[in-house]
């Protein structure tokens, strides 16, 4: 064979061997996308969450027993009906439902609403870390929020339900129903239930309801039969039903659910208040709080308390002997009108 064809048929193996395997015409295969994320922290890494929505403000900590608090004297908890699974919705949420990765790099943040956002969230971290993210207009179509990662470029669509659910944290705080402050006027009820060895059978309980206007006290260990009261006392009474001031938390939970330890159970003194109430449907209703009364502290200032109707996570409260005494001594001493 010719020694110039040789070197040609060589050169032209060498060239399809190199376009075989460094094809410059084969379409890169695209990546995969990766999943959408807006932020992935883990809810055990999280130590506070704060939220600011339209002028509303809120902060929650989370315990030393593992559980949240509001960042307020006495480190009330959260409405456990309220609060539950808000910890893991803000812990992450990545499904497509929630959350949308654009492709968009924002390059003015007014354009989004973001420059001054609807709702802004900082979540503080283990090791001194910390995030914030921003969520801002509506989209078109209303079912999205505009939402940023604070110092990332990114723009993402956030459920609209998503982000209602974690701005109302600040204009509606998920206080417990015990903390609530309340006008003396809504309440519509208020019982004793002394201490008793036998819960289920022992009649005693002093109550006082407001019927057409007027208040009237019923002793029914003495007798089912209501009685006038003293209006000039028992005004003096029903702002210190509004709420317990002064309350705090002793033990944010038990897991046992045994209460005994503070003197607290099915036989203890129990303060129930009864309330007026409109639902966010516009419904009235009738609540109420149950608080079931233990011992006192040592120090003496305080008595151990439970509200009956907290749920799983019920912590053990300290509400003032002050308040307690005042409000159980009435068993003893009803404000009646004609005495």
């Amino acid at each position: 064979m010719n020694f110039k064809v040789t070197l040609a048929l060589i050169a032209v193996a060498a060239i399809a061997g190199a376009v075989y395997f460094l094809n410059p015409f084969e379409k890169e295969e695209e990546k995969a996308l990766p999943r959408p994320w807006f932020y992935q922290v883990s809810v055990e890494d999280m130590t506070s969450i704060g939220v600011q929505s339209e002028g509303y403000d809120v902060l929650f900590n989370k315990t030393t027993e593992g559980t949240w608090a509001f960042d307020i004297e006495g480190d009330i908890p959260p409405d456990h009906m309220r609060w539950g699974g808000i910890a893991y919705l803000l812990g992450g949420p990545q499904t497509k439902r929630d959350l949308t990765e654009t492709k968009v790099i924002i390059e003015d943040p007014a354009e989004y609403g973001l420059a001054d956002p609807h709702t802004i969230v900082d979540i503080g971290l283990t090791f001194d870390r910390y995030l914030q993210f921003r969520l801002g207009d509506k989209t078109t179509d209303g079912d999205h929020h505009y939402g940023q990662i604070s110092g990332f470029p990114q723009l993402f669509l956030i459920a609209d339900t998503w982000g209602e659910v974690i701005s109302r944290l600040a204009k509606d705080p998920p206080y417990p129903k015990y903390y609530v402050i309340r006008n003396p006027k809504s309440i519509e009820e208020f019982n004793l239930f002394p201490r008793t060895d036998d819960p289920t059978s022992d009649p005693a309980q002093l109550s006082f309801t407001k019927k057409n206007g007027e208040w009237v006290v019923t002793d029914y260990l003495v007798s089912a039969e209501p009685h006038l009261v003293d209006m000039s006392k028992w005004e003096k009474i029903l702002p210190l039903l509004s709420r317990p001031e002064g309350m705090k938390v002793h033990r944010h939970k038990v897991k046992d659910r045994d209460y005994s330890e503070w003197g607290i159970g099915d036989n203890s003194l129990s303060i129930e208040m009864r309330f007026r109430g409109v639902s966010e449907t516009g419904t009235n209703y009738v609540d109420g709080v149950l608080l079931l009364i233990g011992n006192k502290s040592e120090e003496g200032d305080y008595y151990y308390a439970l509200n009956s109707q907290e749920g799983s996570m019920q912590p053990v409260l300290l509400l003032p002997t002050l308040w307690i005494d005042t409000l159980a001594g009435l068993y003893d001493d009803a404000p009646y009108a004609n005495k």
